[in-house]
This record gives C-alpha cells, sequence and structure tokens, in this order.
C-alpha cells in the first residue's frame, strides 16, 4: 500500500509527524481521528522518500525493561486501592526514558478526557506491544485489571527469559565462527603471499595441494573488492525485498526450508503463536479477536498471513484445530493439543502447554547444534592450519632435497 505523510496533533497538544500506509488519504485520515487525533494533512509520499525510507532508522518503540518496571509498579499501586488515574500521575512524577514519559503523559492525558485505559495505549500505534492493550481491555471488561497486568508480565519475563537464553547460548559459537574467519583471511592475504613470492622465484614444480593453496591466496587478495561489495549489498537487497509484505513472505518461506534451523524457526513461532493467544483467551477476548490480534503481533510474515486465514475460517464457523491445519504450518502435535483443549474447554491451558513444549523443544535443539558446532569450528581451523603448513613445507622440503642433492 502507498505511504502518506500525516501532521497531527495528540490530545495533550503535541504536533508531530507520522509516516502511515493506506489504501488512500480518506481512509489514512478516518483512521487517525477514529484514535483520537486531530488531522492538518495527509500528503502522499514522493517515491524517491518511499525508497529512502527503507535505509532510514527505524522508530524507536518504549524500551522493555522500562515497560514491565511501569506495570510492576502500576498494579501495585491499582491493587492498593488507587484510581487508575491517580497511579499514573504518581507514576509520571518518577523520571523516566524520554520517550517513555511522553508516550505515558499522552496516556495520562486521554484517560483524564475520558477514554479507557486500553484505548489510550492503543492510540500511541507501535511504540508499546499490541498485545498489551487488548490484554488490558479484558481486564476493563471483567474488572481485574490487577490480574491481567501480573499476567502479561509473567508472559513478557517468560519472552525475555527464553530471549536471553538463546543468546547466551549463541556467544561463544559466534566467537569461534568470528575467529575461524579472521583465521582464513589472515593466512590467505598475508601468511601464504609470502611463500607465494618465494616459491615464484625458485622455479620448482610445486605440488598439487600448494597450487591449490595459492590459487585460493590469489581470489582472496584479488577478490576483497567484489566480497566486500557483497557484504554491503547483501542486507540492502534483503531490506529492499522485506520492505513489501509479499517480500517478507517469500523471506520468511525460504528460512523455513534451511535444514535444522528452518525447524527452531517454526518451534520458535509456534511457541510465541501459542503462549499469546493462551494469554488472550484466558483473559477473556473473544477466539475470533485474540487471534486478530496474535496475527498481527508475529514477526513471521508467513506466521502472520497463515493465521490471518486461520482467523476467517474460525469465523465462519470452523474449529481452531481444523483452520490451523489447513495453514500446514503448525506441527501436528500442536494440532492434536489444541483439539484436546477445545473439546476439554480448557483451549487457554492446552495452548499454554504447547508453548512450554517447544520452547523446551527449541532450548535443547539449539542447545545441541552449539555443543556440536564448537567442536566443529575447532576441527575447521585446526584443518585449515594444517593444510595451510603442509603446502608451505611441502615444496621447502623438496627444495632443500634438491640443494643436498
Amino acid at each position: 500500500m502507498p505511504g502518506f505523510v500525516c501532521r497531527i496533533g495528540s490530545s495533550s497538544g503535541d504536533v508531530v509527524q507520522q509516516e502511515i500506509t493506506g489504501v488512500d488519504a480518506a481512509s489514512v485520515s478516518k483512521q487517525l481521528e477514529d484514535k483520537g487525533y486531530t488531522v492538518f494533512s495527509v500528503k502522499p509520499k514522493q517515491p524517491w522518500e518511499q525508497y529512502l525510507a527503507m535505509f532510514s532508522p527505524k522508530r524507536k518503540s518504549v524500551k522493555m525493561s522500562t515497560f514491565i518496571t511501569f506495570n510492576q509498579e502500576f498494579a501495585a499501586l491499582i491493587n492498593a486501592g488507587l484510581p487508575i488515574l491517580t497511579a499514573l500521575e504518581l507514576l509520571l512524577q518518577r523520571k523516566r526514558a524520554p520517550l517513555f514519559q511522553r508516550m505515558l503523559e499522552d496516556v495520562r492525558e486521554e484517560v483524564k478526557t475520558g477514554a479507557s485505559l486500553s484505548q489510550a495505549f492503543a492510540n500511541r500505534g507501535d511504540y508499546f506491544p499490541k498485545l498489551y492493550p487488548a490484554t488490558i481491555a479484558s481486564g476493563e471488561r471483567t474488572g481485574e485489571i490487577v490480574k491481567v497486568i501480573k499476567r502479561y508480565l509473567f508472559y513478557m519475563e517468560t519472552v525475555q527469559a527464553i530471549k536471553k537464553k538463546m543468546t547466551s547460548a549463541m556467544i561463544y559459537p559466534v566467537i569461534l565462527m568470528t575467529m575461524t574467519v579472521g583465521l582464513i583471511v589472515l593466512l590467505m592475504t598475508v601468511i601464504v603471499p609470502k611463500f607465494a613470492t618465494l616459491f615464484a622465484g625458485a622455479g620448482a614444480e610445486l605440488p598439487t595441494i600448494t597450487k591449490i593453496v595459492l590459487g585460493i591466496s590469489w581470489v582472496f587478495q584479488k577478490g576483497w573488492p567484489f566480497a566486500l561489495a557483497a557484504a554491503f549489498a547483501s542486507p540492502i537487497i534483503i531490506k529492499m525485498i522485506g520492505s513489501k509484505p509479499e517480500g517478507r513472505l517469500k523471506l520468511a518461506k525460504l528460512r523455513m526450508k534451511i535444514p535444522v534451523f528452518g525447524t527452531n524457526i517454526q518451534r520458535y513461532n509456534i511457541a510465541q503463536f501459542s503462549r499469546t493467544l493462551g494469554t488472550l483467551v484466558s483473559g477473556g477476548i473473544p477466539l475470533v479477536q485474540a487471534l486478530d490480534i496474535v496475527a498481527d503481533a508475529m514477526s513471521n510474515e508467513l506466521f502472520k498471513v497463515e493465521l490471518k486465514k486461520a482467523r476467517t475460517k474460525v469465523l465462519e464457523g470452523e474449529s481452531l484445530w481444523a483452520s490451523l491445519e489447513a495453514t500446514g504450518i503448525v506441527t501436528p502435535l500442536a494440532i492434536e493439543m489444541v483439539q484436546v483443549g477445545e473439546a476439554t474447554g480448557a483451549l487457554s491451558d492446552m495452548l499454554e502447554q504447547v508453548s512450554n513444549f517447544y520452547d523446551q523443544e527449541l532450548s535443547t535443539s539449539v542447545e545441541r547444534l552449539m555443543a556440536l558446532l564448537e567442536p566443529i569450528m575447532l576441527i575447521i581451523m585446526a584443518v585449515l592450519v594444517a593444510v595451510v603448513v603442509l603446502s608451505v613445507y611441502m615444496p621447502l622440503f623438496s627444495m632443500y632435497n634438491l640443494v643436498s642433492g
């Protein structure tokens, strides 16, 4: 869809400029007015502006650790009996990150004018997680805001813990891979060329292994501009492809086909989908609405598209498990567990079990992969050094034998 540059006013009196995609200017203007903004102008972006936007830094969102701390304090104040507006006023007195402080002030102002807390957070766009306003809305309907905030905090802390665990597991293998690449570059661009000059002056017939190593070294020396250009061009090309939904879908499908990694990507997204949907359903949000929220919150474009299709089928009266089965992206085990959850009326509990199971599967798989990768990297480094040493010393021994003879 085309992009539009919108000049709007917020409830707090700030006039800001935002970039929004839409069918036309009228629909974009209505979309902003529905969210409580005053619209001053909506202008279509020029093609060159849309091209440059792909490479500009993304708009910052609220830092997750700050947001989690805020919710812990917010839940404690509401649980103590304070009204929502009073709790917001008290929390605003604490100096936080400028972006979060500004967004929280806008939320406070909207709540003052009569907007619900969930709507006020939803009107902040992508600054806050999309799951949060829906979670708050479910608490507003049931009168259990503290309970849903605590459930949301548990959800976010679980997600953060999984991400930290995955990151920690990858640190050492990444260091080894970097050292391996650095060693290859050093050998082929510095060490081997010095011996190549010596061999050229000797004029002796070189062994096959030495010729191969010298040939690879020549490629490294002469081909580095092309390698550098490819290294810079690749992320730009990928970003250009991923700037459109159809491009993101193709990239998502391609990643899913990568051996080992594709399976782990599927596990990660099933766990994310199950945990998010379970959190929403347990909060009392209708299944169709929950599926819509989950689909929008998914980072994987393939899961986003297929979950939208599943949502349509559920809306038409089909069961959740059958709708998920038709997508082809959810494993049979997960579908069976969802089917049991629907049949027994314990869907949210079964979804939680699905997410826990695939979190554990993903963790185990990554740990095994990393444990296997470490010795492989060490073996590769040892073999590389051995091959280079052998390719260098074999001609030297031949030259020594010729001189001695």
